[in-house]
């Protein structure tokens, strides 16, 4: 797209063999007599090579430092030596241990083949464990460590109702219908009610004194928020008022936010492949311009030579200079605002400690992480030793649940299942307090208010997510970490972790290559074309909203297809706001996840990937389609048998994609 080209080579077996990025830098790979991928060697040369056993599952994995002389940015003393991971397996195939340079990790199963315990013993014998129950039905009743249980309750729909904390408290959800987040409540106390629409959209919000409107456009996109105080006349425009504007392509183009002391507006641009490229602020007179490589690398401006990358490691951008080991890992950065700055890594790959030199001050940050990679605490300390402070968490599943810091517990809320902070309960007994998030579209925290409305604390941001401002009440002591979904600034380092790898906001890209590899992407380091469309909790690949809608797990290798694709509603988009489907394009009865690989389709059973574009699939679509609105406009058919008749063209589609029986690339299985 936009001029860029990615080519792929394969061998009279038809194996993927190359694959060339846009940069003309090539990933290569190599087979054994069974099929089975037995080396991946990345651009800088670096590589992963695999061993099977006799079942073929995988038995240990050997990560190959990169060459010197191979665009490696910095020559080690001593040469690095291979990173190896073995895993044993029992008869059925199921992992039972991992053995790394760091020590054992053992796993434990029930009958049903549920994961009930996962321990990990270092060399010295220090041993973690995490455990786990399971209802009859699979789902999740306890999680066990060393700090406390989490335990779950479940509706008979399978919905979580009930969160009992370590400490006791219970985080209680109501629902109606077959799922919908109704209220949050914590030991009775309401955090949080919803109102939705007919389509299931939120469109009323309580956060304490403070209610927030949700208005949408015909596409089904956010349009406006409206925040006003219980004590605001209901006839009074609300207070606070933010709107929003959008291109063809739904890119978030304008933004006007209105508040009590003026209003501002910001302004984006894209290019075609839905990159962000600048953003103009009224409110601090900020312009930010950016410019990419072809491989989608920052560069510092358009003009040839602008910052400098190597195999996607980006080496310099602006004032920062950044270095990396053999295996791809940041392990040093220089910039004007933090001097210099030094990273060590687990044989994992996950940060364990950075070393900051600024001037005459020097801190050492260390990081631990339990059995399931989560990091679980912090330390920082000075260069004699010592301590300057200490940050321990807590996790529900994958999401922050808990921050522990001098002597201080709070306590984070979502909305829905997702990453978006609904609030924060600072203490506990009689002396807590509940802080409410207010977030952008991209469920960027921009401000914190009291119960009673008053704002605590808010920031302004740079696109990437770097903090431009931020203010906070001189009694509000507590800090507000939280950033893009599933991100947490450490103040001390400047990075943002990000549950399995950390972020860089002065750059917008992670700090070592993506833990699932091209799973991922093809640039290993990569955020998403823009952070304001894209999320990416996990560290491990960007999402969208429909893949969110459909409940896509990040690194799935599941796409998120439109059953009646993007280009196709958007020519019949009058008559699909006419009969009363405006809005839900991207939602789960218009989604279908499907294989993104032809090895993944085999893997589940599936026939049918989807990998690129569609031609023959979306001409199909938008006859039929075609056909239902003639007959509407024609008045042979009412709205309501209009509606039921684009329902009933999904389910047919989705059960024929399934199935098989939707042509294809036949000699692959690519949708066409």
């Amino acid at each position: 797209a936009h001029g860029r080209q990615v080519q792929f080579g394969y061998d009279s077996y038809g194996r993927l063999q190359t694959l060339i990025n846009e940069n003309g830098e090539s990933y290569r790979f190599a087979w054994d007599a069974g099929d089975r991928l037995t080396e991946q060697q990345d651009l800088d040369g670096s590589a992963k090579r695999y061993t099977y056993d006799l079942l073929d599952n995988v038995a240990a994995v050997t990560a190959v430092p990169a060459p010197f002389g191979n665009g490696l940015a910095i020559v080690p003393e001593t040469p690095l030596a291979p990173i190896v991971h073995r895993m044993e397996r029992d008869a059925v195939g199921r992992l039972i241990a991992k053995i790394t340079d760091d020590g054992r990790t053992d796993y434990t199963y029930d009958p049903l083949d549920q994961l009930t315990a996962v321990t990990f013993t270092d060399h010295h014998g220090n041993a973690q464990t995490l455990s786990f129950a399971y209802d009859a039905l699979g789902q999740l009743l306890e999680e066990q460590s060393a700090v406390g249980s989490l335990h779950y309750h479940y509706d008979e729909l399978g919905n979580l109702i009930q969160t009992q904390l370590p400490d006791g408290r219970w985080i209680n959800r109501l629902y109606y219908g077959s799922g919908h987040l109704h209220q949050i409540n914590l030991d009775g106390q309401v955090i949080s009610d919803f109102e939705r629409d007919r389509l299931h959209r939120e469109v009323l919000r309580t956060q304490g004194q403070i209610s927030t409107r949700s208005e949408y456009d015909r596409s089904g996109r956010l349009r406006s928020r409206q925040r006003r105080h219980s004590s605001q006349p209901s006839l009074m425009p609300a207070a606070v008022q933010k709107h929003f504007e959008y291109d063809p392509a739904d890119n978030l183009i304008g933004k006007l936010d209105q508040q009590p002391a003026g209003q501002h507006r910001q302004l984006l641009h894209y290019d075609a492949t839905g990159r962000i490229i600048a953003s103009q602020d009224s409110l601090h007179g900020q312009r930010e311009t950016f410019a990419y490589d072809a491989a989608a690398n920052l560069l510092d401006g358009p003009q040839p030579g602008a910052g400098l990358v190597v195999h996607n490691k980006l080496l310099t951008f602006q004032d920062k200079r950044y270095r990396y080991d053999a295996f791809g890992r940041m392990i040093e950065k220089r910039s004007a605002k933090r001097g210099l700055q030094r990273f060590a890594y687990d044989a994992e790959s996950r940060l364990i400690e950075v070393r900051n030199e600024n001037g005459a001050r020097e801190t050492v940050v260390r990081m631990t992480y339990d059995p399931l990679g989560r990091r679980i605490g912090k330390t920082e300390h000075d260069n004699n030793g010592y301590p300057l402070g200490e940050t321990r968490f807590t996790w529900d599943g994958l999401r922050l649940l808990q921050e522990h810091r001098n002597s201080q517990t709070s306590l984070y809320l979502y909305a829905d299942n997702g990453y978006e902070p609904l609030a924060r309960v600072d203490g506990s007994g009689g002396l807590q307090k509940v802080r409410y998030y207010h977030n952008d579209l991209s469920d960027l925290p921009e401000q914190l208010t009291e119960a009673n409305g008053a704002m605590v604390w808010q920031a302004w941001y740079q696109v990437w997510g770097n903090t431009l401002q931020e203010i906070r009440e001189p009694y509000y002591i507590e800090e507000q970490n939280l950033r893009f979904q599933g991100q947490y600034l450490d103040r001390e380092t400047g990075l943002h972790y990000n549950t399995f790898r950390f972020y860089d906001p002065d750059v917008g890209r992670f700090t070592t290559p993506d833990p699932i590899g091209l799973a991922g992407g093809l640039n290993l380091y990569g955020y998403g074309p823009n952070p304001i469309g894209w999320t990416d909790p996990w560290g491990w690949s960007p999402s969208s909203v429909l893949d969110t809608s459909l409940g896509g797990v990040v690194g799935d290798n599941m796409q998120a297809q439109h059953v009646i694709p993007v280009a196709v509603w958007k020519r019949h988009d009058k008559f699909m706001n006419s009969i009363g489907l405006g809005g839900t394009r991207d939602t789960a009865p218009n989604g279908l996840l499907m294989p993104d690989s032809q090895a993944k389709a085999a893997a589940i059973g599936r026939p049918v990937y989807h990998n690129g574009s569609h031609k023959d699939y979306s001409d199909l679509v938008d006859r039929k389609l075609g056909r239902i609105k003639a007959r509407y406009n024609a008045k042979l058919i009412t709205k309501a048998q209009a509606q039921q008749q684009v329902s009933s063209l999904q389910s047919s589609l989705r059960k024929k994609t399934v199935s098989g029986r939707i042509r294809t690339k036949s000699s692959t299985g690519r949708l066409c």
